[in-house]
């Protein structure tokens, strides 16, 4: 098996994680806040780890990367914006048909996964889909706003634009993904400050939060990493789709933390979605 599926999987694993814990702040903290501090603390990390590995950037993969790194950005923003006023088990698992996006492109450039493979990533989506449904306490009292499911959707396109970016700058003969997941750092900080001047948002310090803030963006971080490097050796498509599970680490966690219940659609999305990942690992 290709290492480029457990890779994957691990992005999705800290991606939801990370997600987990910056959601639980944004409803403390400004989310404008938690988005842009916790970007800087990732930032923070990766330029320790490029000093110490001397790694020479390809310019055309770290602009790659940057144009990643600004749809990411303003994703990461409604994103947190979506996990502040909605549900978390409805925000987290729309903004990861995201995936979508890189599967589609993985067609188009002639490169479609396997038999096995497809199965997974239908799989995979429909236990996403299952995985979204409120609970029916939530349903009995007006569901998710439009809005929120409007800015779950847009993280959705920007979170997929940066799988795609993110693997066409990897992929520069002589790049490295350290070098393109700096840029894609850099790309969604100016994004956010952009966004956050021209809303006039203020972006309060997060004071005693500001681990939870940092543990959020380094996981956040090291996600984009082990994402970046999949890319590198697996079909786009099957790695996004791996990526893009975190919303059922999102919602496991809520459920185990927080005591939050799992209805059984929710439940049945899980186990879906773990049978997915095995049919595409097995490609």
């Amino acid at each position: 098996m290709s290492l480029g599926a457990p890779l994957g999987l691990g992005s999705g694993l800290l991606w939801g994680t990370g997600d987990f814990v910056g959601g639980l702040q944004s409803r403390r903290v400004a989310p404008t806040a938690v988005a842009i501090w916790s970007q800087v603390a990732g930032a923070v990390v990766l330029a320790g780890v490029l000093a110490v590995t001397g790694h020479r950037p390809a310019l055309a993969g770290v602009a790659l990367g940057a144009v990643g790194g600004i749809g990411g950005g303003a994703a990461l923003l409604l994103f947190y914006r979506g996990l502040a006023e909605g549900a978390m088990s409805v925000v987290a698992p729309v903004s990861a048909c995201g995936a979508v996006v890189p599967v589609v492109v993985a067609f188009a450039e002639g490169t479609p996964p396997g038999a096995a493979p497809t199965a997974g990533i239908v799989a995979a989506i429909a236990g996403v889909v299952l995985v979204s449904r409120p609970a029916r306490a939530e349903r009995h009292g007006g569901g998710t706003p439009p809005r929120v499911v409007a800015m779950a959707l847009g993280a959705a396109l920007g979170f997929g634009c940066f799988y795609v970016f993110v693997d066409a700058g990897s992929a520069v003969p002589g790049g490295s993904p350290l070098w393109v997941v700096a840029g894609a750092r850099g790309g969604s900080l100016v994004a956010m400050l952009a966004i956050a001047g021209l809303g006039r948002r203020s972006v309060p310090w997060p004071g005693r939060r500001l681990w939870a803030v940092a543990l959020a963006g380094i996981l956040d971080t090291t996600a984009n990493l082990l994402f970046a490097y999949a890319s590198t050796i697996g079909n786009l498509g099957v790695i996004g789709v791996l990526a893009s599970l975190y919303p059922v680490t999102t919602v496991l966690l809520a459920r185990f933390v927080l005591a939050e219940r799992l209805s059984g659609p929710q439940a049945a999305g899980v186990v879906l979605a773990l049978a997915g990942v095995a049919l595409l690992g097995a490609g």
